[in-house]
């Protein structure tokens, strides 16, 4: 495995990252969309629950009936709103994971990619070396004779 290889790879990796990112952001974005819709829907239940009170007894049966009717359906909405809710923010909880874990492999890559660069300056510079020792006892030699 040489660095263009594991440059590839750690690019590969980057791109992998960038779209569980994306990924990720949509998906928080979208569960505070239901977190705010919740609340609103909760606050028109609280509202419409308080000025029925305000009525008193001037409810008639067809308003009861509209009462009950707005506030099961009101009910339903809510529940179904915290259903969802749930399961986007179970589902953005595993892509903060994966994400998570893909910046964990980028970053292994990065150091696997500084010791092979680190490994190939220290065999340059061996090799270097060595030809300038060789140069030098070829110098020495040549003295002798």
């Amino acid at each position: 495995m040489n660095v263009r290889a594991v440059e590839q790879l750690q690019r590969l990796s980057e791109q992998k990252r960038d779209k569980l990112s994306a990924i990720y952001q949509q998906q928080r974005q979208q569960v505070d969309n239901y977190q705010q819709q919740l609340q609103l829907l909760s606050q028109l239940k609280q509202h419409y629950t308080g000025t029925e009170q305000t009525h008193g007894a001037t409810i008639n049966s067809a308003m009861l009936t509209n009462s009950n009717q707005l506030t099961s359906q009101l009910t339903t909405m809510i529940d179904h709103h915290q259903h969802e809710q749930a399961i986007m923010s179970a589902e953005c909880d595993h892509s903060a994971q994966q994400l998570q874990a893909s910046n964990q492999q980028v970053k292994r890559f990065e150091e696997v990619k500084k010791r092979w660069l680190a490994k190939q300056q220290y065999e340059q510079a061996r090799k270097e070396q060595k030809q300038l020792e060789e140069l030098i006892n070829l110098r020495h030699k040549k003295r002798k004779i």
